[in-house]
């Protein structure tokens, strides 16, 4: 349930264009926080897991965990999913500031407090053949790992979160 409020499911996932094209080129993640106050450690660690020691080389996060969208599994083996193109990718933003990969691997956030009510985004650039999989409707994205707790965001796709344009200062 808690899942559910951090993630609404008509206002966390929005296909976006980013470039204002009118074509949309990325799907945009967005976490509300509506828990507590805090504040982005110096060093990110997940269980056994730190940032720091992640070697873009030869980091397979398909050991780690198996994402699904709905019931189709996503390909992140290494041979697919490599460190270097995801850097390319993927953006965090808060209250209007990006924050790409290395900035994070840098550890540029650490310190920033998350307010309550603030909201968090991960932007990531995709190929079209995936925007394609969003479609209007309900969708169920699914991370399953041994080192975490499973996590299922349940989200839902219309009119109003589906090709509109990314406004980094909303996101």
């Amino acid at each position: 349930m808690l899942i559910r409020k951090l993630f609404p499911p008509k206002e966390s996932v929005f296909t976006v264009d980013t470039n204002g094209n009118g074509k949309v080129d990325s799907l945009q993640i967005k976490f509300l926080n509506l828990i507590m106050p805090f504040v982005i450690p110096k060093e990110i660690e997940i269980g056994d897991f730190s940032l720091k020691d992640i070697d873009s080389n030869s980091f397979d996060i398909s050991q780690y965990a198996k994402f699904f969208l709905d019931d189709m599994q996503l390909d992140f083996t290494k041979e697919s999913f490599n460190l270097d193109n995801v850097a390319n990718r993927l953006l965090m933003y808060h209250k209007g500031e990006s924050y790409n990969i290395s900035d994070i691997l840098e550890g540029k956030l650490s310190g920033k407090t998350i307010n309550l009510g603030d909201s968090i985004s991960i932007l990531i650039k995709i190929e079209k053949d995936t925007l394609n999989r969003f479609t209007e409707g309900k969708h169920i994205f699914r991370i399953e790992s041994d080192f975490i707790t499973n996590l299922e965001i349940i989200f839902e796709l219309d009119k109003t979160n589906m090709n509109v344009k990314f406004d980094p200062n909303n996101a």
